[in-house]
């Protein structure tokens, strides 16, 4: 691998020699350390390639132990995405993130493993790189050996981007030419449904017990039930989904009582991608064409029982106009403590646990009002930051602004940690399997930081989110002047949102919030038996395993 050294002490002059004739003074000569240039890195890989050539922890802990090693560098971390393809922008959180880093002055360099790496869309690259280069701001590309501060490098970089974009559509034209080569033979690219297996030669085959489930959501149609009704029967008697769970809906049965597959024949391509730089699948209504092969596999359902069924469905079905979903502030940040599901905004003023809309069965949890969740918010945030009734001073602002500035680098400096400790992990392993040691212990303490590392990932995803709450609430502290009824104005379900990671439902009273340091706050109280987890807490404010980065 080619590394690019950067010595920031080049264009340092020696210092100009003074000859004077006044009397010798004693003085003492300092010299003025260069400053050193910020660095960072982007890794990016995909979830095939993770298998093939190792974790991204990898590549992530080379990339940190390169910068570290030059004496010239500051390390200004490594930024990753896990699984995101490189043609789209906004499902790249990590590469956002840097950005913002990067134009707000807070890195020098960013090193990259290829264009490709970087981004397959040739606009945005040539876009992204011009924005940074105007900030002064060096991205190399170690694949290509291309520095973007030099000027001869802009037509070659301009020339790899248009073959990086090439490469992706090329890729996806590969695997449409696979995929109708298939469909035209016969072959069905499919995973099995309910009812079937797959056997070693692509067999369907059909498995009795999950086929008679299957052939009782006929038969309880065709007796005049209706999609929601069936699924709760199946709720009730504890009918697993392919997925192994029972928490049935209606779209669930409709989807067993539409699919053709259950009479033995086979559709092709209900789903297609029709542009490779977006990635986005949308049903195929005529964009690309589809194949139907009759009497593929035995069916479980007889062809006319599959028939009547469509024609019931046709005279029961009107047409509905597309429902566009607008998430809120508390979207995916509202979860049930009874059985970990989110709740779901149902009408303009409540809540309600997912599960229990399928049925009470799964969940007992109550509808909250979204009036409640503010106020409870409120209280939980005002306790965290001790503010009462009398005029505040600007600590306290200067403090919230402090916290939502500095939250990104705690954020990743927690991260890095973990991902260092987890490298030295490795190594103590490496070395006890190379000196014929006990392992035992070494293996243990890698498994417990790569738990630690899966259980926080959802919350750093969960953070990266939010980075367009805590940039609206900083602009909102920059108006207080430092009295309490100036801060009440504010306080907002989508104000208090910077500072929150996710709200649990305890009961319609009680709530646990997560703060973005990891700290939890419960707020309201109990009454009577409305309480939904299984483990009572005693304290009010306690340590989660989640984000452990604080603020000081």
């Amino acid at each position: 691998m080619s590394v690019l050294k950067i010595n920031g002490s080049e264009n340092i002059k020696a210092p100009i020699q003074i000859t004077s004739t006044a009397p010798k003074m004693e003085t003492t000569q300092t010299s003025i350390e260069p400053k050193k240039l910020k660095v960072a890195s982007y890794c990016r890989v995909s979830t095939a390639e993770e298998i093939q050539i190792g974790s991204l922890e990898n590549q992530v802990i080379h990339y940190t132990n390169l910068i570290h090693a030059n004496p010239d560098w500051q390390f200004a971390g490594v930024f990753s995405d896990r699984g995101k393809s490189g043609t789209e922008m906004s499902k790249r959180p990590g590469f956002n993130r840097m950005l913002r880093r990067a134009m707000d002055g807070d890195i020098d360099i960013i090193i990259c493993k290829s264009i490709s790496r970087f981004a397959r869309n040739v606009v945005d690259t040539l876009n992204i790189i011009k924005s940074l280069s105007e900030k002064g701001i060096t991205v190399i590309f170690e694949k290509e050996g291309i520095n973007t501060s030099k000027m001869s490098s802009s037509i070659l970089l301009t020339v790899l981007a248009l073959f990086a974009e090439e490469e992706s559509r090329s890729i996806s034209e590969n695997i449409e030419w696979s995929l109708v080569r298939r469909f035209a033979s016969g072959e069905i690219c499919a995973y099995p449904i309910l009812g079937y297996k797959i056997g070693k030669n692509k067999e369907w085959i059909i498995v009795k017990e999950e086929a008679l489930v299957v052939k009782e959501a006929y038969r309880l149609f065709l007796e005049g039930r209706g999609f929601t009704e069936i699924a709760r029967i199946f709720i009730s008697k504890g009918y697993k989904k392919k997925n192994g769970r029972i928490d049935w809906d209606g779209q669930n049965i409709k989807s067993l009582l539409t699919n053709e597959r259950y009479a033995g024949d086979a559709l092709s391509r209900k789903t297609c991608t029709p542009d490779f730089r977006t990635h986005k699948s949308i049903v195929n209504n005529g964009h690309k064409p589809q194949y139907y092969i009759e009497d593929h596999h035995e069916g479980i359902i007889s062809k006319e029982d599959f028939q009547r069924v469509q024609e019931i469905l046709a005279q029961k079905e009107k047409p509905k106009e597309s429902v566009i979903f607008k998430p809120t502030a508390l979207s995916s940040r509202v979860i049930c403590s009874s059985c970990g599901s989110n709740f779901h905004r149902r009408k303009a003023d409540s809540w309600q646990c997912s599960n229990n809309i399928k049925s009470d069965l799964l969940c007992k949890a109550k509808t909250i009002k979204e009036n409640k969740i503010e106020s409870l918010l409120k209280e939980g945030f005002e306790r965290r930051y001790n503010i009462s009734e009398n005029i505040i001073d600007m600590t306290l602002i200067k403090r919230l602004i402090k916290e939502l500035n500095n939250a990104e680098a705690v954020r990743e400096r927690e991260q890095n940690l973990l991902r260092v400790e987890l490298e030295r992990a490795l190594i103590e392993e490496n070395k006890a399997v190379i000196e014929n040691l006990g392992i035992e212990e070494a293996k243990i303490k890698r498994k417990a930081i790569e738990e630690e590392i899966a259980i926080k990932t959802p919350i750093w995803e969960a953070f990266d989110k939010d980075e367009i709450f805590r940039r609206a609430s900083l602009e909102k502290l920059q108006t207080i002047n430092g009295y309490l009824k100036a801060l009440k104005q504010i306080l907002d379900i989508s104000f208090i949102r910077a500072w929150v990671i996710h709200i649990k439902v305890e009961s319609p009273f009680l709530f646990t919030i997560q703060w973005i340091d990891g700290d939890e706050t419960v707020v309201g109280q109990m009454r009577g038996r409305e309480y939904y987890a299984k483990q009572n807490r005693t304290d009010s404010k306690s340590k989660s395993k989640g984000y452990s980065g604080s603020f000081k």
